[in-house]
């Protein structure tokens, strides 16, 4: 195995025992031999371990924590065992298509000087792949539909970025989300088409409790506003207009909450997040959400690439 791979994938596992022998199997099945699997084990209480020892592949690296170090701080330490260039978030209950790794890799040695590779949903705006530098990004996130992964499966990030930007806020539940931008507001990405992974949303696993009720809105928001205010690739002008989106956005949910009576998210999130006067009228502005519209599939967003210059692994 080489000891320098250039993608490690890493499973990060707790109590993952109903999945995580297909988990591992897919990433062993990978056309794509370059690569190194990092498998960390969060102190499962049921018999995940065993079944994470019982492989013997030697491109495997696996351990498992003393005590349960919860899902980022999991995820940062499986980072710091990974020795390859980019690094990939699979699950344990997430699945690869065989040809995910010769996938990603083409378009790592394609674009090398972007930090992340996200796979996305067909959008006629978006003639793949597309190199999305920081303005770029941010205009997708804070003024249309976005354009980051909405999921870890979809998206290779480079390691040293992730180091670099701090590793994941253990204290987030939104953590991913929060990465990709910070790294997106000073780093160039590339969106390249999805169908390479696939992420399980199942009932008590860590994207379902998130999503169960709205107070995770509160540290979504906060963020966002958070880094408004720090080397921000916008101008003075789109900023502001940003913040006018997010707060009216923000107030509106408030008043749709407490005319559906849920009462104690209303109170959880107005101690979280307190408006500035600055911005009260923002709940009479609609959010302008359709940067990009004015894009039709006649001129889609593109990147001038030769996309035979470089061959598909395997």
């Amino acid at each position: 195995m080489n000891n320098h791979p250039l993608i490690s994938v890493i499973t990060v596992s707790y109590n993952s025992s109903p999945h995580i022998r297909e988990t591992i199997e897919s990433v062993l099945a990978q056309q794509y031999t370059d690569f190194e699997y990092v498998i960390g084990d969060d102190c499962s209480s049921d018999d995940t371990w065993q079944m994470i020892q019982s492989y013997s592949d030697p491109r495997i690296k696996s351990y498992r924590n003393e005590s349960n170090l919860k899902e980022y701080g999991n995820r940062n330490k499986a980072v710091d065992h990974a020795s390859g260039e980019y690094v990939i978030f699979i699950d344990g209950d997430d699945y690869m298509y065989p040809h995910a790794l010769s996938v990603f890799s083409y378009y790592i040695k394609l674009f090398p000087e972007c930090s992340m590779i996200i796979a996305r949903e067909w959008d006629y705006r978006i003639l793949y792949p597309y190199k999305v530098l920081p303005r770029t990004f941010y205009q997708f996130e804070y003024f249309d539909k976005g354009i980051m992964g909405g999921n870890f499966t979809n998206v290779v990030f480079k390691r040293t970025d992730i180091i670099e930007a701090g590793y994941f806020a253990a204290h987030i539940r939104t953590g991913d989300n929060y990465l990709q931008l910070k790294i997106g507001r000073s780093k160039p990405a590339v969106a390249i088409p999805q169908g390479l992974t696939w992420w399980r949303r199942r009932h008590g696993n860590a994207t379902s409790e998130i999503f169960k009720d709205n107070r995770h809105l509160a540290e979504t928001f906060g963020y966002r506003l958070e880094l408004l205010d720090h080397d921000c690739p916008l101008n003075r002008q789109e900023i502001r207009l940003a913040k006018t989106n997010i707060y009216g956005l923000y107030m509106r949910m408030l008043i749709r909450l407490v005319l559906n009576f849920k009462f104690a998210e209303v109170y959880y999130l107005l101690k979280k997040l307190n408006v500035p006067p600055a911005y009260w009228k923002s709940i009479l502005v609609p959010s302008k959400m359709q940067f990009f519209d004015h894009v039709t599939g006649d001129r889609p967003l593109h990147s001038s690439i030769n996309k035979t210059a470089l061959p598909v692994d395997s």
